[in-house]
């Protein structure tokens, strides 16, 4: 079943949407038009949101498509790409933030700009063409085709991003990832504790611990090891810690229950301790330079299944990787804490991610647009 939807794909990426981009083509590039889009949700993603203020308060007209292609039928599914294509056709720039298709399915035109701002920082466990875990043997085509900039977050990430979407060297840049703006907001880290501590009285005066893990699997079957561990984890603790459960949100589609509704990116600023196994979360949360635990009881499978980027080991993290060694490693990972490495760190993957990401992006993009 799964190939005969991936054969579907690809005759819809390859042979239909070329053709209507082609006929709609006819028309001339629209100068300052900007598309952004995304075909995971029906509105406008929180990591986009930074780039889509900027982009209001200069010389731009942005228009908005967000349509979530899982939750449609193949047909309507086909009918909103096509419509996507007219858009794409007369688009001066186009700003996408995770994997989509039709961007990548004709030859563009010179005078259109692509960006994928991706929706991850750092580069950590391997992911795109540089493992068989993402993009189907049987696929034909560059999912990653047409990109003029691909925005990463420190300068460690520029050659795993390269080598990942088979981009040409001088695409991937690190000038930084434009969601992460928003933690250099005034008042941002005020204002998500105050939400945090009301919405959970009972956590204050405790030392806050998130688990959030990333998915095993693919997004239509996702799992993760031991996730009972951490449901009983409160209990093992005791009244110094809250415990903070939160899933991704391709988990959270599938029936995984997060214990709270609260965006990730609002409870890093209230977080003590951060767990997580293999997600780059870790990169967002070393702009706060606080102590992490890794957890990972599949270490060894998951290095050789997949593999990563960077040494786990050398990371500044401790490392747990059975339940018996978890409750000493949450212990030494808050009070052995080395900043310094941590720092470093920072310095090496998120050194793009200072507060003016946006604002680097534009001024590529009216750089393109000068020429």
């Amino acid at each position: 079943m799964r190939a005969i939807r991936q054969y579907l794909k690809m005759i819809v990426q390859n042979c239909i949407l070329p053709i209507a981009y082609r006929v709609f083509s006819v028309k001339s590039i629209e100068p300052g038009l900007v598309i952004m889009a995304d075909g995971h949700s029906v509105k406008r993603p929180v990591r986009m949101d930074k780039m889509y203020e900027g982009l209001n308060n200069a010389d731009y007209k942005v228009i908005e498509w967000y349509n979530d292609f899982q939750a449609m039928s193949y047909m309507k599914a086909l009918v909103k790409m096509i419509g996507f294509m007219k858009l794409y056709s007369k688009a001066n720039y186009v700003i996408i933030s995770d994997n989509f298709l039709p961007v990548a399915s004709c030859r563009k035109r010179k005078g259109t700009f692509v960006i994928q701002m991706w929706h991850g920082c750092g580069a950590f466990k391997k992911f795109g063409y540089d493992t068989t875990d993402d993009i189907p043997e049987e696929y034909i085509g560059n999912v990653f085709r047409n990109y003029d900039l691909v925005t990463v977050s420190g300068p460690l990430s520029v050659a795993p991003f390269t080598s990942a979407m088979r981009q040409k060297p001088g695409v991937c840049k690190p000038v930084g990832v434009s969601a992460t703006d928003i933690y250099y907001d005034e008042g941002y880290e005020d204002e998500c504790k105050k939400e945090f501590f009301k919405k959970y009285p009972k956590a204050a005066g405790k030392k806050i611990l998130l688990w959030a893990p990333t998915f095993r699997g693919s997004a239509l079957d996702p799992h993760v090891p031991d996730s009972e561990v951490f449901e009983s984890l409160r209990n093992k603790l005791g009244e110094e810690w809250f415990v903070v459960i939160k899933y991704h949100p391709h988990m959270e589609t599938k029936g995984f229950k997060s214990g709270t509704d609260i965006a990730t990116e609002r409870l890093l600023p209230v977080t003590d301790l951060l767990i997580t196994d293999y997600s780059s979360i870790i990169f967002n949360y070393a702009i706060y330079r606080k102590p992490v635990l890794l957890y990972a009881p599949d270490l060894e499978d998951y290095k050789g299944s997949r593999g990563f980027y960077l040494d786990y080991e050398s990371l500044p993290c401790e490392i747990a990787v059975d339940k018996e060694e978890l409750i000493t490693g949450i212990d030494r990972a808050y009070k052995v804490f080395d900043k310094e490495r941590m720092e470093k760190f920072y310095q090496e993957y998120m050194s793009g991610c200072d507060g003016r990401a946006t604002e680097r992006i534009i001024k590529l993009m009216k750089k393109r647009y000068a020429k």
